[in-house]
């Protein structure tokens, strides 16, 4: 039988719209979950990094460790205090950029292993004492739903993932335990076949569609059992990373870039937008960031924005580039700026259209 705290955490995930994976600043890789990532395309949550306890090291380190965390993982990260409420504003900030669109209330889960701060930072985002802290391990008993404000609830996460356990049992999903395991597995065969393609075909001998419905039908039809069964396997080896291992094909950067699946109305605005400010360029200077942001919510008014968009502008010596769609803004910065090179000299992040789709403009110069 699962351990009690791990089926605390499991059920924290899958009520959450937002996870905050709780680090210590000073150790990030030693208080990490790993399997963290794996479950996130289970349960259908977006997951921020917070390192705690910034108020123990530098700027400088913590700066350092946020930055290397975003771009190893991919994944937003924030660095606060929770005993001096430093850093929560921004906290929240985030929270809300990667939260669903369609939420009137975000359902944040707090996760993370022992002695990270989880309550204390809790009480930093209710702005008051609302959840109980000790420096014993595990010391939170039972599940508190506690209120952030406006929008925002707050789950305590009652199983603390003891830190021995964490490298070995913490991922131990069982899949056994969820009602329909199809839909969680879906989504991670669309996963597995945008970021390792070949691995499905490898591990079950069969042709990888573009729809993960059907990968699903035909590997139970392979395996001889029915769509759960199958859906229950796939999520078992997703987790102990045994779905991929003959994987050995190394993603390039470019793929996470198609992953968006360009396409649709924010492609063709992005197209308009840098067009104009081809147009607009005297000298291979581009118009300021401030100006393409208003060129493309002109273009945007009114508009309801489907799909995502990716483009670059080569100037010469200078770049621009435009994005629309992603969940995360960090995440669309780092796309442009693998893409433009050079230094970066000017960045906006807004919202556009109708349907406020987040955008991000980066002008670069080169070095």
């Amino acid at each position: 039988m699962p351990p009690r705290w791990y089926r605390h955490v499991m059920r924290v995930l899958a009520e959450s719209h937002v996870v905050l994976d709780v680090r210590d600043v000073r150790y990030p890789e030693e208080t990490r979950w790993d399997r963290l990532a794996r479950l996130e395309d289970v349960f259908d949550y977006a997951r921020v990094v917070v390192l705690n306890k910034a108020d123990t090291v530098p700027r400088a380190r913590a700066e350092e460790a946020k930055e290397r965390i975003e771009r190893e993982e991919g994944v937003p990260t924030v660095y606060v205090s929770g005993r001096e409420r430093l850093g929560i504003r921004y906290l929240r900030r985030t929270i809300f950029e990667v939260a669903p669109e369609d939420v009137e209330t975000v359902r944040v889960g707090v996760v993370g292993v022992q002695n990270v701060g989880k309550s204390t930072l809790i009480n930093a985002l209710a702005r008051r004492a609302a959840a109980p802290t000790s420096r014993e391990a595990g010391y939170t008993k039972g599940k508190m739903w506690v209120s952030g404000g406006r929008r925002l609830l707050i789950i305590d996460s009652p199983g603390v993932i003891p830190t021995e356990e964490a490298g070995e049992e913490a991922g131990a999903l069982d899949p056994d335990v969820l009602e329909d395991p199809i839909s969680p597995a879906t989504r991670v065969i669309d996963r597995v076949l945008r970021e390792y393609p070949g691995a499905l075909r490898e591990r079950f001998g069969v042709e990888e569609g573009d729809d993960p419905g059907e990968v699903l039908r035909a590997i139970a039809d392979r395996l001889g059992r029915d769509p759960e069964g199958a859906a229950r396997l796939i999520l078992r080896e997703w987790v102990d990373g045994s779905l991929i291992e003959g994987y050995r094909t190394t993603r390039a950067d470019r793929t996470e870039i198609r992953g968006l699946e360009l396409g649709g109305t924010a492609q063709r605005l992005v197209e308009e937008t840098l067009d104009e400010v081809r147009e607009l360029a005297t000298g291979g200077a581009p118009p300021s960031a401030t100006v393409i942001r208003g060129l493309l919510t002109r273009l945007a008014h009114g508009k309801h924005i489907d799909g995502a968009g990716l483009a670059t502008l080569d100037l010469g010596e200078y770049g621009v580039g435009l994005s629309i769609g992603d969940r995360y803004y960090d995440r669309m910065v780092r796309r442009l700026r693998r893409e433009l090179g050079g230094e970066v000299i000017a960045e906006e992040r807004f919202r556009v259209g109708a349907n406020n789709r987040r955008a991000v403009v980066v002008v670069t110069r080169s070095r």
